[in-house]
């Protein structure tokens, strides 16, 4: 008890209030990010849920911060590349429904905040058009048949002598309709090995021109799609160095600092992580961007305490036992908490950053009976994040019509 009133008389006489109301509106509430985000290259927004109203307006309002004050200009969503490629369309030219090209996205991507973060993006690059911010997806799952249109057009551009060489690879491998039956017929085949190696033939074929490296992007994707998806089980670690690798790669390509929007599960800074206990503990996507990138990688948590989420569905507060249970025992309604240098105290604060507890992950399909299920375990709030963004009580999400 004693631990627990000292952390909260900290948080209490720390914490600086935020809103999260709306993301439009002055911005000098989030003030304290200037100093944590200064010399980031990468800075993960890591949600502890993606169906609050909430957290996706602070989502939007960081977002807007890191551009408009500290020169980020890409958003990295945990979406297929492909996707990333239609929204990145939109925020670049206007041309296209962004409602549409949402509907083409995750679930839990398919809101009206997400929607009003997309149209922001659009109306900041309609003010910057020679310095726009860029949209990119990090998965693969569902490489759709734009990426084969895109490197098909790089090598027919740069190498047309080749084109008609990559055309008949990729021709057996493009998706036939929708996304989803083309990801079931491939998944049922009995012998994938076929169409690896023409994926992997295909990659090797572009790797070899002097094309733009975006088309080795497309490549890449197309080729990770059918080894995912060849697997009998998710193979994580993969996906996780995958998110990390096109983060990475798309900074030292394009020079641009990065945006991550990402579950805490993926993008806090987890060196041995597992999902509610069970699998085999694994060094995140964050924690590979934090080996890599060191203090220039930037973990921001957005947590919460209780409320509804998925369309009402109720959450009680986070068990006794949980690393983020703490925080919704005193500050503001909506608060900003920067633990940084807090993490070198020898008091019980420092106890409570340091000690590895589960923290709250609430991914789409959730239970409230199952609640003390829903967490990552295998590492310290003072670990995970750099600064915390809380709130006590949430509302769902609105879903697109």
């Amino acid at each position: 008890m004693t631990s627990e009133k000292t952390v909260a008389d900290w948080v209490a006489a720390t914490a600086r209030p935020v809103h999260a109301d709306t993301a439009d509106g002055p911005l000098t509430d989030l003030e304290p990010l200037r100093d944590a985000a200064r010399g980031a290259v990468a800075a993960a927004v890591a949600t502890a849920t993606r169906g609050a109203h909430e957290l996706f307006v602070l989502h939007d309002r960081v977002l807007r911060f890191l551009v408009e004050e500290l020169g980020f200009r890409t958003l990295a969503l945990e979406e297929d590349w492909t996707t990333g490629l239609r929204l990145d369309a939109y925020a670049r030219t206007g041309r296209d429904d962004p409602a549409a090209a949402l509907r083409d996205a995750w679930l839990p991507w398919q809101t009206a905040e997400v929607l009003d973060a997309l149209r922001w993006i659009r109306s900041f690059n309609e003010r910057h058009p020679d310095d726009p911010v860029r949209i990119i997806g990090l998965d693969f799952h569902a490489t759709r048949a734009s990426a084969y249109d895109a490197v098909e057009e790089h090598v027919r551009r740069a190498a047309p002598g080749r084109a008609a060489e990559l055309a008949g690879l990729l021709a057996p491998l493009r998706p036939d309709g929708p996304i989803d039956e083309h990801v079931a017929r491939y998944r049922a085949l009995p012998d994938k090995r076929p169409h690896i190696e023409r994926a992997e033939r295909a990659l090797a074929l572009v790797r070899s021109l002097p094309v733009d490296p975006i088309a080795v992007r497309h490549a890449q994707a197309i080729a990770d799609f059918h080894h995912l998806h060849a697997r009998p089980v998710l193979d994580i670690e993969h996906v996780e160095r995958r998110f990390a690798q096109n983060i990475l790669w798309w900074h030292e390509h394009t020079g641009s600092k990065v945006v991550y929007w990402g579950g805490t599960a993926h993008a806090s800074a987890g060196e041995a992580v597992l999902n509610g206990g069970l699998g085999q503990a694994r060094t995140n996507a964050g924690g590979l961007l934090r080996r890599r990138l060191g203090a220039r990688f930037l973990a921001i948590g957005l947590t919460f305490d209780h409320g509804a989420v998925h369309g009402g569905v109720p959450v009680p507060p986070p068990p006794a036992a949980f690393g983020d249970a703490v925080l919704g025992t005193a500050g503001p309604p909506h608060y900003l908490l920067d633990l940084r240098d807090a993490r070198t105290r020898t008091d019980e604060v420092g106890a409570w950053l340091g000690t590895p507890a589960p923290v709250r992950v609430i991914g789409p399909g959730y239970r409230p009976a199952d609640d003390p299920d829903h967490n990552i375990q295998g590492g310290a709030p003072g670990a995970l994040f750099d600064v915390v963004v809380h709130s006590r009580e949430v509302t769902p999400a609105r879903p697109l019509p």
